[in-house]
């Protein structure tokens, strides 16, 4: 066989995509590249560096973007529960909102239901940039609609699931002279649903290409037993996952955990073995500082929920001491608000008003420290890091492209801050997973918005009906 000419090797590789733009790589100490593009060839990024080199070495079939742009990961919306989409706006004003709003109104959802309601959350997370989702998940019947959904939409997604094995009564402030909390675990319950979530490791194991990974749900201290947790967390250490609780949330669970164990909720985690590198703890607001340090102690993560910490109005957890100790920290949307421009806005307020105003300190949350929690950190916490949270060749092509020609964004001088700052999903022109361009200016690839719009407005209308006895006050005008 003769050599190859010159002409020949010089020839640029035929890939799938070129993305050029402001790369924000989300790399550890890595500065942005100014005029600079990704290479991307079945699904996974081949290349990342100055435009110029990368425009000469490879002939795409596609090309995105322009020295303008702005390219970078994928958002990561560390928690959420899709089944709640289609009665977030009737919490409004609600108070006390979980148990008497969304908890009915999530076991009300057909199958069908539930299934939209994931394309509606898909919709809303895909046009503002968002490419994974964690998803938490209590009813077993909604498991397949969730599951076919995700598939169908095609967004990257950790699927959590579990089911509460525990009976449990919590005594208020007003029963308490006449009756004590308890808890009471249902025998055989944790053993069976354990074995499903198993089922569930071993279809979708957290590692590898596939777009969706398991990973375990042992969603609160009420409602899961000891059994329950010893052994999830158990699964989650054999099978490298997460195991997710949400912990520290509310008062009344502070209370519980004290009367019932004569321990905090994440002391109690602690002596039940569940505080690891596996455990993210979701919300927290309520950790007290030796409870932050059992965190960091153990190598446990945080979802943590800005927007929701205004909605159910808890508490606020105590960011900047969480990251002084080490602790990983994702941001989730928890359906509040399905877009991460506005949680990370919200997080840089928040945090800014509650611990940045008193101490008169401008560095109490740095914007790059906010971005790596919507995108590498994030990863991190969920155990994806080996696929996404950064632009480098080797991991999955999940990015956006954002328009950088709208004048809110120039003139740029830090790109990390301006993002964080100024951002907005206005700005995504594209939202990419694996290769592929599932939201396109306005237009989805897999997703039919008409069909959509009706599903929409015949689940929120259901949901309606459902919750209309439970509610204190009426929608504002």
């Amino acid at each position: 066989m003769p050599a190859p000419t010159a002409d020949a090797a010089a020839a640029p590789r035929p890939i799938d995509l070129l993305v050029r733009g402001r790369i924000v790589t989300m790399q550890p100490g890595a500065t942005p590249i100014a005029d600079g593009a990704v290479a991307v060839d079945g699904g996974d990024i081949v290349a990342c560096g100055p435009f110029a080199d990368l425009d000469r070495r490879f002939a795409p079939r596609r090309r995105l973007g322009d020295a303008n742009a702005i390219v970078m990961p994928g958002f990561i919306d560390a928690h959420t529960h899709c089944t709640q989409c289609f009665v977030r706006s009737l919490t409004a004003n609600e108070l006390p909102m979980i148990p008497r709003i969304y908890n009915p109104a999530q076991r009300a959802l057909s199958p069908d239901q539930a299934a939209a309601a994931v394309r509606l959350l898909s919709a809303q997370l895909l046009a503002s940039g968002v490419t994974t989702v964690c998803e938490g998940t209590l009813n077993p019947d909604h498991e397949a609609p969730i599951l076919a959904a995700l598939d169908e939409v095609g967004i990257r997604a950790v699927m959590a699931r579990g089911r509460a094995d525990q009976d449990f009564y919590h005594a208020s402030l007003y029963r308490q002279l006449n009756e004590t909390s308890w808890a009471k675990p249902r025998p055989g319950e944790a053993e069976a649903d354990l074995a499903r979530t198993e089922a569930m490791l071993d279809a979708y194991p957290p590692a590898g290409r596939q777009l969706i990974r398991a990973a375990v749900n042992a969603s609160a201290l009420l409602g899961f037993s000891e059994g329950y947790f010893r052994e999830g967390a158990a699964l989650a250490r054999r099978h490298g996952a997460t195991i997710q609780v949400h912990v520290g949330r509310d008062r009344e669970e502070v209370e519980f955990s004290l009367a019932v164990w004569g321990r905090r909720p994440i002391e109690r985690l602690a002596d039940l073995g569940v505080v690891d590198r596996h455990l993210v703890a979701i919300h927290a607001v309520l950790a007290s500082e030796g409870e932050i340090e059992l965190l960091a102690k153990g190598g446990a993560a945080l979802a943590h929920s800005p927007i929701e910490c205004v909605a159910n109005m808890n508490g606020v957890p105590n960011l900047p001491r969480f990251r002084a100790a080490g602790i990983r920290v994702a941001l989730g949307c928890d359906n509040q608000a399905n877009d991460m421009f506005a949680n990370m806005r919200a997080c840089w307020l928040l945090h800014g008003a509650k611990w940045g105003l008193p101490a008169y300190d401008p560095a109490f949350l740095s914007a790059g420290d906010v971005l790596a929690m919507a995108t590498s950190e994030a990863a991190d916490v969920l155990a994806l890091a080996d696929r996404v949270g950064t632009l480098e060749p080797g991991k999955a092509a999940d990015m956006v492209v954002l328009d950088g020609d709208r004048p809110h964004l120039f003139a740029a001088h830090d790109l990390k801050t301006e993002l964080v700052r100024y951002g907005s999903r206005g700005e995504i022109a594209q939202t990419i997973v694996e290769g592929r361009v599932l939201y396109d200016r306005g237009d989805f690839a897999s997703i039919d918005l008409d069909r959509l719009r009706a599903d929409a407005a015949a689940g929120a209308a259901d949901m309606e009906r459902v919750v209309e006895g439970r509610r204190y006050t009426p929608l504002g005008d």
